[in-house]
């Protein structure tokens, strides 16, 4: 997959710049980067931190031929720890199903948006946000408990330019993996995978609040669950917040 470069002091959102980008006819490949973000994005409409020079902010264009976005966006997050060790030697966990913390604290968000057709997706944005060299005073105060960076967690300042390559690299790696077989990075997903074997707290958007133990990941990369009565569940939905110690 050819890339092609697309580099921005600023932008609300790269996710919203790209899909823009993608409606227009951009090609696969099309990586863009901002060295801010006004308006930043996580999951279910949450915001994400984006002071200007702190982190990594990009998104990656691609063209597949199935709209299987959960699993694409597992495989993303495995991507994005495989970067992270190539270039930094420490060892994120997974929070299903597409943080990444480490000791304890959220460095990395991500966040996949499609557009489908009847026969597969014209489009999927892989977003990622990665605080590299945020101070725990440059978050904002709510989220100075839970959010964290590379410097954070480690103490060392990681440079920002050999991070984007290792994590460009290893996401060419994985869309080709994962156009063979989707589930390919399974086994490697759940051994990063720290939710497995705690118990979970989580809340339905129409329910009440339900524990449950984390007990597998299913091969289409849901959280599979034990419910307090002994029976299973399976939940694949955004719908639901997890909380649980890393």
């Amino acid at each position: 997959m050819e890339i092609k470069l697309e580099a921005f002091e600023a932008l609300d959102s790269t996710n919203t710049y790209l899909k823009k980008r993608a409606a227009e006819g951009a090609p696969e490949g099309t990586v863009v980067i901002a060295n801010e973000q006004t308006g930043g994005r996580g999951r279910m409409g949450r915001s994400f931190a984006s002071a200007p020079g702190m982190g990594i902010y990009m998104s990656m264009l691609l063209r597949p031929d199935t709209g299987d976005v959960q699993s694409i966006t597992a495989a993303t997050a495995v991507a994005v720890c495989r970067a992270i060790e190539r270039v930094c030697g420490v060892k994120p966990g997974i929070k299903w199903i597409n943080d990444l913390f480490l000791k304890g604290k959220k460095i990395c968000g991500i966040l996949c948006e499609s557009s489908l057709r009847q026969d597969g997706a014209e489009y999927v944005v892989l977003g990622i946000g990665l605080n590299v060299i945020t101070r725990p005073q440059d978050f904002p105060e709510e989220l100075r408990c839970t959010a964290g960076s590379l410097y954070s967690q480690t103490g060392t300042v990681y440079e920002r330019g050999k991070l984007i390559s290792a994590v460009i690299s290893e996401l060419c790696a994985m869309y080709e993996t994962w156009k063979r077989d989707p589930a390919a990075l399974l086994d490697d997903y759940k051994r990063r995978c720290f939710v497995l074997g705690k118990a979970v707290e989580l809340t339905p958007a129409d329910g009440d609040k339900f524990t449950a133990l984390a007990e597998d990941i299913s091969d289409d990369f849901g959280l599979v669950l034990r419910l307090p009565d002994g029976s299973q569940k399976t939940v694949h939905s955004g719908v639901f917040s997890i909380r649980c110690d890393a």
